[in-house]
């Protein structure tokens, strides 16, 4: 009987894992991160009318603020995301098309 328990559990433990590995890209602003506080900010980056990229860190949380407008992002994108507009995380009001963001590796979590 407890063999049978610890079979059950371990099926159930590896369709857990399994759907959690399945999930990929939505199609929505969940694809690159999160919405955060203003006070989690690790910086602020002022966007200039000449402003045509950025350059953050994946696991990094920024404000970014234009004509004083800002909101503030938590950035969390798949490893094979690189490059994302800002349009696809910027409220709608805010004037940012032709703005891309680049997304480095967090060296944190870099192998040895």
């Amino acid at each position: 009987m407890l063999n049978t328990h610890r079979n059950a559990l371990a099926i159930l433990c590896a369709a857990f894992a399994t759907s959690a590995l399945a999930a990929g890209p939505t199609g929505t602003p969940a694809d690159y991160g999160s919405s955060a506080p203003h006070a989690a900010a690790q910086r602020s980056i002022d966007l200039q009318p000449e402003t045509r990229h950025i350059n953050v860190t994946r696991g990094e949380t920024v404000t970014i603020a234009r004509a004083g407008q800002r909101f503030t992002w938590h950035v969390q994108t798949f490893s094979n995301k690189t490059v994302f507009a800002l349009s696809e995380i910027a409220p709608k009001d805010m004037a940012v098309d032709g703005v891309q963001v680049y997304v480095a590796a967090n060296p944190q979590y870099a192998g040895s």
